[in-house]
């Protein structure tokens, strides 16, 4: 017979949802689970950079759009502007 795993190694990992807010609001339904907050500020810059590409690739970029993580509660715990991935020069 196995042992009980113990409470203290098994914790929940905490799920993340990342709203975008462009030329509309877009809710993240799903969300990812991931292993804490930078983490989650990663996958909100990578998503920024990929999104600020594309625009860029269609010809625009808003600067000001943004993703914001919100935890399981509600809460946001990061906001990533498009104008903070990105170094414009020249």
């Amino acid at each position: 017979m196995q042992p009980a795993p113990r409470r203290d190694v098994c914790r929940a990992v905490p799920r993340y949802f990342f709203h975008l807010y462009n030329d509309e609001v877009v809710c993240d339904e799903e969300g990812q689970d991931l292993a804490g907050l930078d983490e989650a500020r990663h996958v909100a810059e990578v998503n920024a950079r990929e999104m600020a590409a594309a625009g860029v690739m269609n010809g625009q970029l808003n600067l000001k759009h943004r993703i914001d993580a919100v935890d399981e509660a509600g809460k946001i715990v990061c906001t990533v502007r498009f104008a903070d991935i990105v170094k414009v020069e020249g």
